[in-house]
């Protein structure tokens, strides 16, 4: 298999099991928000937003670490699974430890409070769970991460129904969440045992070994935690600022939007391992240029469908009439789907040539950035200024990556691929032109098209656009249609 093959299939897998994570996830907030307030539901979207902050510093940058250093070396996987165990059961404690420090340090009411606490006992299977699944990745057998979550994601999905359908409270729902992300890292670390068979015995698990590895492991560790805290610090703004309904309205955009960036972040991920063991630096230039231009073909379709279709896309997925205040902020955020397919690529380069002192700085710098413009933007403008900060940040770090990358690795002709897209893109804007109408101003307001004229003009738009964006996918499809026709 050729390697973009190996990372086009690679990407399938991790993209399958993150939309799996996600799904479920979702699921859990679209119950919620039928179910409860949406208060309730900004208590909790604003608590896994917490304890998703907290993982990171549970990781302590260790699967990072362990799959570069599994794709090198493979015949020591078992020795890196079980080290990474001793080395993450450490730092995991210490993050529960500081997570509900945290939600006292806050000053969180009574509720909310106990939410945090509550969750935090999920960081210790979560963070075992990230270990195993690193050693998998180095391996590159990404399928077996969505087999070893679909059983924990249906618990929860389950649990949670169970538990809002009998009208239990959202302390329930944080236990359903526990226990499911301890039946994940049990399959997880049993995938992860199957793939080092074959590797050299460990004999004796050292905790000074994966204390060693702790340590290799604090530059990857100060990207993560950097970058959970920039990736909550919005949202924990806002919380001082506004209310529990703002905090929901932007965290129940962020979830529309994860599809397509669970794309970006797939591509990126499979990619890693590859781009470890290749030598030439242009060589990862090129396939890194080569996957940005790909991704961006594909982020075009989906910025204009989420950008017609905001209102109906957020009542149809939460049910609930007083979402559709937050499609404002996607129409915001939209932005960031031509932003966030470079900064993955880039930046797993930038790892896999040991150059991840250079990511650090960058996102300390994003942080700092974000604090100054936040606390100028949100103070003034709430939930608006929150998305308006995330999109300014985010074009900010495109910017850093792409300099860092330029000088540590090689040049990139971004405008190329830009310019590539561009016919595609062009036609696909013309054809959804033709059928968006604005109604006559009434009561001073503007009125969408329907949500019939909306999908008919996509629908259209797509068949002029994916024959010009994948010319070699649709030649490749007219060959083997040909060459049936021809043995019939």
């Amino acid at each position: 298999m050729t390697t973009m093959g190996k990372i086009r299939r690679n990407a399938v897998a991790i993209f399958t099991g993150d939309l799996v994570n996600k799904a479920s996830t979702f699921a859990v907030y679209a119950m919620l928000s039928r179910y409860t307030s949406l208060e309730s539901f900004g208590l909790l979207q604003f608590g896994l937003l917490v304890l998703y902050t907290f993982n990171v510093f549970a990781a302590a940058g260790l699967p990072t670490l362990l799959t570069r250093r599994v794709a090198r070396h493979a015949n020591r996987s078992r020795h890196l699974l079980y080290h990474g165990y001793a080395g993450a059961l450490a730092s995991s404690l210490l993050a529960m430890l500081g997570m509900i420090l945290f939600a006292f340090v806050m000053r969180y009411d009574a509720e909310m409070r106990w939410v945090l606490c509550l969750l935090s006992i999920a960081i210790v299977p979560y963070a075992l769970t990230l270990v195993a699944e690193a050693v998998i990745r180095g391996r590159e057998r990404m399928h077996l991460i969505a087999l070893a979550n679909l059983p924990g994601n249906a618990l929860l999905v389950g649990g949670a129904f169970a538990v809002l359908s009998l009208g239990y409270s959202v302390y329930w729902l944080a236990a359903v969440v526990i226990t499911a992300r301890t039946a994940t890292f049990l399959l997880t670390h049993a995938m992860a045992s199957y793939c080092c068979q074959h590797s050299l015995a460990v004999h004796r698990v050292g905790f000074r070994v994966g204390m060693k590895q702790l340590k290799h492991s604090l530059v990857f560790f100060g990207n993560d935690g950097v970058n959970a805290i920039w990736s909550a610090l919005d949202q924990v703004m806002l919380s001082k600022f506004a209310s529990e309904r703002e905090i929901g309205l932007l965290g129940s955009s962020y979830q529309i939007l994860q599809p397509i960036l669970m794309v970006y972040r797939a591509v990126g991920t499979s990619a890693f391992p590859t781009l470890c063991y290749t030598a030439s630096r242009d060589a990862i230039a090129e396939m890194v240029q080569s996957l940005i231009g790909l991704l961006w073909r594909l982020s075009t379709p989906a910025a204009i469908g989420l950008f017609l279709l905001a209102d109906e896309i957020l009542v149809f997925a939460y049910g609930n009439e007083e979402f559709r205040a937050a499609a404002v902020v996607i129409r915001i955020l939209i932005f960031t789907l031509f932003l966030d397919p470079v900064t993955p690529l880039l930046g797993h380069a930038l790892w896999a040539t040991k150059n991840e002192a250079v990511v650090l700085r960058i996102v300390l710098v994003n942080l700092m950035a974000n604090v100054v413009v936040g606390c100028l933007l949100i103070s003034q403008f709430g939930l608006i200024g929150a998305a308006v900060t995330y999109v300014s940040i985010n074009f900010f770090n495109v910017l850093q990556h792409k300099y860092y990358f330029r000088r540590e690795i090689a040049p990139l002709a971004l405008g190329r691929e830009w310019l590539r897209g561009l016919p595609a893109t062009l036609c696909l804007l013309a054809v959804v032109a033709c059928f968006v109408q604005w109604d006559a101003v009434r009561a001073g307001q503007h009125h969408w098209i329907s949500l019939g004229q909306a999908i008919i003009a996509l629908t259209l738009g797509m068949i002029v656009y994916v024959p010009l964006a994948f010319p070699g996918l649709c030649s490749h499809g007219v060959r083997m249609v040909t060459g049936k026709l021809e043995k019939a």
